[in-house]
């Protein structure tokens, strides 16, 4: 017997994000004020101004100098007590985000994609693996981002990213995609930029853990602070099939949906949300042992990948195709 997986009446259940804690770097910052008051004028005094009238010369007979005095008048001013002091801070520039509609895109992740492959080792960051072109081949619904075990490698794996080539802001994002099974491995769609690209570290992320695929974790990032991120049980099975995910950002807030079924709204009044245009970004990867308290221990099968069909970007304002335009939930068989 056959059913249609249906988010819409799914009740979504939060689970503990303590696991997640283990990449988290945080970054205070603290801003001073200072008080002013204001002091009255001292009194005014008198005081005695010589005039000297010296006629021209070469005159003869001229006049004999004379003396005056002349007394000046006290200037009074109102004087005010001191008030509490509240600086007027200069707003945060807003950034200048590339809002047009002609930066709305959909691609089906075959042939000739606005994405390109990172090929470039990973020593001195958190991934265990090295990029690698190769490990990103097309399929016959979209695109394989493959995760391999190695020899011969100056790291025990690669792993394989997608990037676009230009930076997007405020708008929808949403995705069709598979994410990678196996402990240990971690598929990823999100917005990124950071010191790579000369900027802050502003991110939002869609992830799945390979090693358990039941669940989604929504995460988010400003000037390199971590946000009020989230984790959900899911009604499915995320490795069985390509389904639909996408994220609504805007300078007030960050929603995440489901199918189509909004699922997590970041918290009103938010001053963590990233502002910054970021990169769009796709990825499969094994982490180095120090993360594996959060991605669990690599058992996984070489080979594993997360599957991509489909990547849509519509501006917050405009319009645009997007990949929930067509998209019909996977049949799933019944156990």
């Amino acid at each position: 017997m056959a059913h249609i997986g249906n988010a819409q009446s799914a009740i979504w259940t939060r689970f503990s994000r303590n696991i997640d804690l283990a990449v988290v770097a945080c970054i205070a910052v603290v801003a001073a004020t200072g008080a002013m008051a204001l002091s009255p004028p001292a009194p005014a005094r008198q005081a005695t101004v010589i005039v000297a009238e010296i006629a021209a010369p070469p005159a003869p007979k001229a006049p004999a100098v004379r003396q005056r005095t002349a007394q000046l008048q006290p200037q009074y001013f109102p004087w005010k007590g001191p008030e509490t002091y509240t600086p007027v801070l200069p707003e945060a520039a807003k950034p200048v985000l590339p809002n047009r509609p002609q930066d709305a895109f959909l691609t089906r992740m075959r042939g000739q994609t606005p994405f390109r492959a990172s090929t470039h080792d990973n020593h001195a960051t958190h991934y265990g693996g090295n990029w690698r072109e190769e490990n990103v081949t097309e399929t016959s619904s979209g695109t394989l981002l493959s995760i391999h075990r190695v020899k011969g490698e100056s790291m025990p794996y690669t792993i394989a990213e997608l990037q676009s080539p230009q930076k997007y802001g405020y708008g929808r994002y949403e995705v069709v995609m598979r994410p990678a099974r196996g402990s240990g491995t971690v598929s990823a769609f999100f917005t990124f930029t950071g010191s790579p690209f000369g900027d802050p570290h502003d991110e939002i992320d869609i992830e799945f853990l390979g090693q358990d695929t039941t669940k989604v974790h929504f995460n988010y990032f400003r000037k390199g602070k971590r946000g009020a991120f989230e984790g959900f049980d899911l009604p499915f099975d995320a490795a069985d099939a390509d389904r639909l995910y996408a994220f609504e950002w805007t300078p007030e807030r960050i929603t995440w949906f489901i199918e189509g079924q909004p699922i997590y709204t970041t918290p009103t009044g938010d001053t963590g949300l990233p502002a910054a245009p970021g990169k769009i970004m796709m990825s499969a990867w094994v982490g180095k042992p120090f993360i594996e308290g959060w991605t669990g221990r690599p058992t996984f099968n070489s080979g594993t990948g997360a599957h991509y069909s489909c990547v849509s970007f519509v501006p917050m304002g405009a319009e645009g195709p997007s990949c929930g335009d067509k998209y019909t939930p996977p049949v799933v068989l019944s156990p």
